[in-house]
């Protein structure tokens, strides 16, 4: 049966998993690191990028999502379960927009020349450790549900503008 400390830890676990969203898509990789345990592992796309520790995951966030990226994740029906005292695991569906602005070659499909946008869906797969008040990202991954690339040729009319504040006040 679900307490109300149980509903209270859910409701920690979605507040840390909306600024791990939040770091991400304003490339705030302090409050990135601050999601994650020291040990973190991640396993992106479906586990073709794979990264263990949370100095090296952040490297590689901010390798595969430059500043010529722009994102937009949202993260929705959250299935968590407290698994210990200190240890939750949960599961969320997550919907993605990306522009990209220039070519990325460590994007998984490659062949990203610049003036792309990508949008997908998928569910991420998580695993949570408590120290003292504060919950923290221990394993974290994704598979996709689907992913459109729609290609510059096909947006030839379209305009893009990026705000430098990437929707942060400042």
């Amino acid at each position: 049966m679900t307490t109300s400390n149980d509903l209270i830890e859910f409701h920690s676990i979605s507040q840390l998993k909306f600024r791990y969203v939040r770091a991400l898509d304003t490339h705030d990789w302090e409050l990135m690191e601050r999601c994650l345990t020291e040990d973190a592992f991640a396993w992106f796309s479906g586990g073709k990028f794979k990264q263990q520790g949370r100095r090296q995951i952040v490297a590689f966030l901010r390798e595969l999502i430059p500043a010529s990226l722009v994102s937009s994740h949202i993260v929705v029906h959250p299935e968590l379960t407290l698994t210990g005292s200190s240890t939750a695991k949960g599961i969320w569906r997550m919907q993605d927009i990306i522009y990209f602005i220039e070519p990325n070659p460590v994007f998984a499909h490659g062949n990203i020349e610049g003036g792309e946008e990508m949008t997908g869906a998928a569910y991420y797969h998580e695993e949570y450790e408590k120290s003292g008040d504060e919950w923290q990202i221990s394993s974290i991954g994704f598979v996709r549900i689907f992913e459109v690339i729609e290609r510059k040729r096909a947006r030839a009319h379209i305009d893009l503008t990026v705000e430098p504040a990437r929707g942060m006040r400042r």
